[in-house]
C-alpha cells in the first residue's frame, strides 16, 4: 500500500479524496479469512455549516467488515475536515452525502449517524462468564508511520472457556507489530478460532483516538454481534 496522505504533508484542499485499502490484500496473509463483523468510527470533531452558523457534532461511521474497501485513516479525517466551511440545510443532507461518498469508496453500505451520547460497558449481556476476556492496554504499531497504536482488546465466546494466561500472551506478542487496527483484530481472531478450536468467537478492539476519531473493528463468527459502540473512560 502507498498511502496518499499519511506520513505526507498535506495542504488544506477542498477537493481532498478518500484514500481506500483494499480488504483483499490486506488480507492475503490469513488462511481462509471468514467472519461476520464492521468496523465502528467514531468521528469527534465533524464540523460544518447549517444555514450559515457552525456546527459540530460527533459522527458513528459503521464499514461493514465484507466491503471490498475500507478507508486509510489521515485520508478520512482530512476528507471529514474538509467540510469545515461547507453550508447545508439541514444535518440529515450533510449525512447523506457522507454516506453516499463513502459507500461509494468502500463499495458496500455504510451506515453514519449523528451520536448524542455512549453507553458504558455492560458485561451482564454476556452469559458465559469464562468466555468473556478483557485485556488492556493493548499495543501495535502503524504500518506507515511506526507511531504506536493503543486500545482494549475484548473478546468473547457464548460456547467456550478461553485461555486467560495463553491468549494474553499472544496479544502481548502484538506491541511491536505492525499493523493497522483491522489487521491487528483479524489475525487475533483467526488465531484463537484455529488454535482453540471455538465454535463462537466474538473479538472487539477499542483503540484509542489519534487525529479525533477513533476505530473499533468487531470480527465474529455469527451474524448477530454481541459488541455494540459502547466507549472506554480513556478514548
Amino acid at each position: 500500500m502507498k498511502p496518499k496522505y499519511l506520513g505526507q504533508q498535506n495542504p488544506i484542499s477542498k477537493n481532498l479524496s478518500l484514500d481506500k485499502i483494499s480488504r483483499k490484500k490486506s488480507r492475503k496473509d490469513l488462511n481462509k479469512f471468514e467472519s461476520f463483523g464492521v468496523d465502528i468510527w467514531n468521528a469527534y470533531e465533524f464540523s460544518y455549516l447549517l444555514n450559515g452558523k457552525p456546527k459540530i457534532i460527533v459522527l458513528e461511521i459503521s464499514i461493514p467488515s465484507n466491503s471490498l474497501y475500507t478507508i486509510e485513516s489521515k485520508s478520512m479525517k482530512l476528507f471529514l475536515n474538509s467540510f469545515y466551511n461547507k453550508n447545508f440545510a439541514s444535518s440529515k443532507e450533510v449525512l447523506e452525502i457522507l454516506r453516499k461518498k463513502i459507500s461509494s469508496k468502500c463499495k458496500s453500505n455504510v451506515k453514519i449517524i449523528s451520536k448524542s451520547s455512549f453507553k458504558s460497558f455492560d458485561k451482564s449481556d454476556f452469559i458465559n462468564k469464562s468466555g468473556f476476556l478483557v485485556y488492556q492496554g493493548f499495543r501495535s504499531i502503524c504500518p506507515v508511520t511506526s507511531q504506536p497504536d493503543w486500545g482494549n482488546i475484548y473478546l468473547y465466546s457464548a460456547t467456550d472457556v478461553l485461555n486467560k494466561k495463553e491468549i494474553f500472551n499472544f496479544l502481548f506478542s502484538f506491541r511491536n507489530h505492525g499493523g493497522f487496527h483491522e489487521s491487528c483484530v483479524e489475525k487475533i481472531f483467526l488465531h484463537i478460532k484455529e488454535r482453540y478450536k471455538v465454535n463462537h468467537l466474538e473479538v472487539c478492539g477499542r483503540f484509542f483516538r489519534r487525529g479525533g476519531i477513533d476505530i473499533n473493528p468487531i470480527r465474529s463468527s455469527q451474524k448477530k454481534l454481541f459488541f455494540k459502540n459502547f466507549r472506554e473512560f480513556n478514548q
